[in-house]
This record gives structure tokens, sequence and C-alpha cells, in this order.
């Protein structure tokens, strides 16, 4: 099992509560974050934020994924979410959303070293993979600055058209000599 909170400034990534979802309507209902996700609806309902956090605590007892709110370290405002599902099976084990107003500040890349890092520290996963939209040069970025390498491309149908998909990985050797090396 992974920690109830971590800390990775300039974040930190707690569970939802229900107190969250107003917030999370907000920001994973604007078209632009929503568009280039495979999971976010869009529109975003009333409602679908509730529904989702509810999920949540049955997958964790599970151990079939975690998922964290990404807040900002200095006043906890709620700028996204990260989540790890740690099955060998899993197409993509990594994925995250920042709500548009907070990119390029480093809440993503933070929220993100702060999950592989407890996966590999805490669950028994030796390798895990995140997918993103060829044409979503920011979320590439933002994996290759956690040490993910580009395995393959793939083409996978988004929002009723096939697209091209970078698959990138990460190994927890990789993941360790990266840490040594910092």
């Amino acid at each position: 099992m992974l920690p109830e909170r971590i800390t990775l400034h300039p974040v930190v990534l707690r569970p939802f509560t229900f107190a969250d979802a107003p917030r999370v309507t907000l920001l994973a209902g604007d078209a632009e974050l929503a568009e280039p996700t495979s999971l976010i609806p869009h529109p975003y309902g009333e409602g679908v934020a509730d529904q989702w956090i509810t999920t949540h605590a049955a997958l964790r007892d599970r151990g079939t994924a975690f998922i964290y709110a990404v807040t900002r370290a200095d006043d906890g405002l709620l700028v996204g979410a990260v989540e790890v599902r740690p099955a060998p099976e899993a197409v993509d084990s990594l994925g995250y959303w920042v709500g548009r107003p907070y990119w390029g500040r480093g809440y993503a890349t933070a929220a993100m070293r702060a999950i592989i890092a407890m996966s590999f520290g805490y669950l028994d996963c030796h390798r895990l993979t995140a997918s993103y939209l060829a044409r979503n040069g920011a979320s590439g970025r933002v994996l290759e600055k956690c040490g993910l390498t580009l395995v393959r491309r793939v083409e996978r149908e988004h929002r009723g058209k096939v697209e091209a998909f970078c698959v990138r990985e990460i190994s927890r050797d990789a993941w360790e000599q990266q840490v040594r090396n910092l």
C-alpha cells in the first residue's frame, strides 16, 4: 500500500474527498484539458466528480489503483490528479492531469516523480508505463523529465477517430539509477 500523503515540493498528494468534487468539476470540465485525455469526459456533467471519487477507496483497498489529489504545498489548493495502476497487465500504469491555469508550473512533473518513487518504493512493480497523444508534446516532456523513455508509437481510437499515441516506460532499475545520479 502507498502512503496516504506524499510530499514533493511544490506538491502534496493526498486522497480525494467529496469536498473536492466542485473543484474537480471546474478543472476537469475545461474542454482544453479534457480533449487530449482518454478518460476525462467532455462535457463534464454534474455528479461525475462525485461518482469518480466514490470509486477510489475500493480501488485502493484492492490495490488495483492509487489515485491522489495533486495540491499545492503552500496553500493546499487542488490543481490536478495523479494515479498509478500497478498491475503488470495495465496498458497505462501511470496517469495524471493538471488544470489548465496551473500548466507549466512543475506540478505535473513533481506529482509524477512522487508517484513513481512511491510505486517503486512500496509496491511490487518492476515497470511503469504511460501513454499520451503524440500531438501533446507537453505530456511527453513531463514523462521524459521523470525518466520515462519512449518505447513505441501506437494507433488508438481517441474521441471517435484514430490517432497516434506515444508509449513511455521506466523500469525500477532505471528509476534507481536516475535517483543515484541526482
